[in-house]
């Protein structure tokens, strides 16, 4: 225990590592936060107020306390998604990085979402009937708390929020229909409202909706698009209701999110993407060896985008090289180089100098029409993984108005606009028919090497099986969603691709098999303690043990066709 405290002071607030080390000081406002903001009772806030905290909490970022989404997804998700990895060696390199749990940092998506997002949505349902009210509180409960039960499975939900001593979970199965029922009723509702209220429409939420600017329409562009994605989720357990529902929501009048829309983000400028201090304060993340090793193999010009080079970090004003083993430059300087996952890490300092993320900018016009705000916000919802979704629902034959391969395409040229990528270098991308991802080499340490992995190529080709059509959608997709880890990481498990290095050391106790990844977190410390008759009545609900290796419902091991 001491020596993850040594570590992670220099890198986290008091508070932080307080919750790590597994004191309670963190949590102990948690009620207050949801209940009491500003002072006042629950009924004294104005229902426009409630919305910001559980906005900014889909990603655990209400406050800017940075540090709750490195818990809440930067050390789990983030990490095995093969979007980054960590230069640092958290308690002697016993972390979720190397498979050596840490329960501290494991319970935070759960209480983020039970506490942040659950208990205020509960308080705007009890306290409104108004349609547009209701459906984007509950189209923002299902965007969280579908990610929350994508990390553990079985959840509280249904009778989460409704006072007792126990709170039971809901198995994922009834959640996921729970959340296709919801996402259906809330389209269903804002599509009257928008249908016979068209010149206020968009003007009642505009001043506190921080994720569509009061936009109903894109509100159900928004939640059509979730439920299609829930609804692939699902394939390969319940084919008819993922076929039924990704048809509807496709189908739908005002539909899903096309190129013409935004991608879908919180942006408030008020709030920070929490990325942004914990790549250059903390220096607690970086690119993932999987990540450049892809990038580079298709020659993508997104690389630039997504990725700093070797020299972005400078001491004295010199750019820092990577240094070997023996302490010799290795000349990496204008490279780009990644860090593998689960690699040993003596020091910090050996690391900290390898790519990292090349920070996004969004911009928006304040609800007064004045000047344009400019903030580094994460994607709930990019356009382009719409496009993907619709590529694969078209494989399997389903009404996703359009081929399989004009979509895929589609996805690729939505995400090459994002990064104001040329029409030429989008042409030469997409008939790419031998570029596979290149050989990593760890200029510090070789014994990290490994040859390239995945071999799936870019250009879409028809004679090639469904599986490896599949397998190009998925790579392209995979590509296209940086730095949204907790969606990467479930379709990961889901589909197993792409082909990710797997990690270089297991310290998981037999829990992860070697060379494999893990497959969710274990129920989290907190529950376990106060509430735990029924966290043995959840355990009952997984396909096996309670630890990382079990799979999803969802998750079924075999073949994708």
């Amino acid at each position: 225990m001491k020596k993850i405290k040594d570590q992670l002071k220099k890198a986290l607030p008091l508070c932080a590592l307080t919750m790590l080390v597994g004191a309670t000081a963190c949590t102990d406002n948690f009620e207050s936060i949801n209940t009491n903001p500003n002072g006042l009772e629950p009924e004294d806030i104005k229902i426009s107020a409630r919305f910001f905290q559980p906005m900014s909490s889909i990603y655990c970022n209400f406050q800017n306390r940075n540090w709750e989404y490195q818990l809440q997804q930067n050390l789990n998700a983030d990490l095995w998604s093969g979007y980054m990895a960590v230069p640092t060696p958290f308690g002697g390199n016993y972390n979720n990085s190397t498979y050596a749990m840490n329960d501290g940092w494991n319970e935070y998506p759960f209480l983020c979402g039970e506490l942040y997002v659950m208990k205020p949505i509960s308080e705007i349902l009890k306290s409104t009937e108004e349609a547009d009210y209701v459906s984007v509180a509950k189209i923002v409960r299902v965007t969280a708390m579908h990610r929350v039960s994508d990390v553990y499975g079985p959840i509280p939900y249904s009778q989460a929020m409704q006072g007792g001593e126990t709170v039971p979970y809901d198995d994922q199965e009834t959640l996921y229909k729970t959340f296709l029922q919801e996402l259906e009723e809330s389209v269903n509702a804002l599509t009257t409202f928008v249908d016979t209220n068209p010149a206020a429409e968009s003007k009642r939420m505009s001043e506190f909706d921080i994720i569509n600017r009061g936009d109903n329409v894109l509100w159900i562009r928004f939640a059509n698009s979730l439920r299609l994605r829930l609804a692939m989720r699902i394939v390969k357990v319940d084919p008819a209701l993922a076929k039924s529902t990704a048809e509807a929501a496709v189908n739908h009048k005002y539909g899903i999110l096309t190129s013409a829309d935004k991608n879908i983000e919180v942006v408030d400028a008020s709030l920070q993407n929490p990325l942004n201090e914990i790549n250059f304060s903390y220096s607690d993340i970086r690119m993932s060896a999987s990540m450049i090793s892809m990038l580079k193999g298709y020659s993508d010009p997104r690389l630039p985008k997504y990725a700093t080079p070797v020299g972005w970090f400078e001491e004295g004003g010199v750019k820092k090289d990577i240094l070997n083993k023996d302490g010799n430059a290795t000349n990496k300087i204008g490279e780009y180089v990644g860090i593998r996952q689960g690699v040993i890490i003596p020091d910090k300092n050996n690391y900290i100098m390898y790519s990292t993320i090349n920070m996004p900018s969004s911009r928006y016009t304040d609800q007064n029409g004045g000047q344009n705000m400019i903030t580094n916000a994460l994607p709930i919802m990019k356009v382009a993984e719409v496009y993907f979704l619709r590529a694969e629902g078209a494989l399997r034959g389903w009404n996703m108005g359009g081929s399989a391969k004009d979509l895929y395409e589609q996805g690729i040229k939505v995400s090459f606009n994002e990064y104001g990528i040329s029409e030429e270098d989008y042409a030469k991308y997409i008939n790419n028919s031998t570029g596979v991802s290149v050989d990593y080499e760890d200029p510090f340490n070789p014994s990290n090497n490994i040859a390239g992995i995945d071999k799936a190529t870019v250009k879409w080709e028809e004679s090639v099986s469904q599986e490896e059509k599949l397998h190009k959608i998925m790579n392209q997709k995979w590509l296209a969603m940086f730095p949204e880890g907790q969606e990467a990481w479930s379709e990961f498990r889901r589909t197993g691709y792409p082909k990710l290095f797997p990690a270089v050391t297991n310290y998981s106790d037999g829990n992860i098999p070697k060379g494999e990844f893990p497959k969710r977190l274990r129920f989290p410390r907190n529950d376990r303690n106060s509430n735990m008759a029924e966290v043995e009545k959840a355990r009952t609900m997984l396909k096996g043990d309670d630890h990382e290796g079990t799979r999803l419902w969802w998750d079924v091991e075999g073949g994708n066709f």
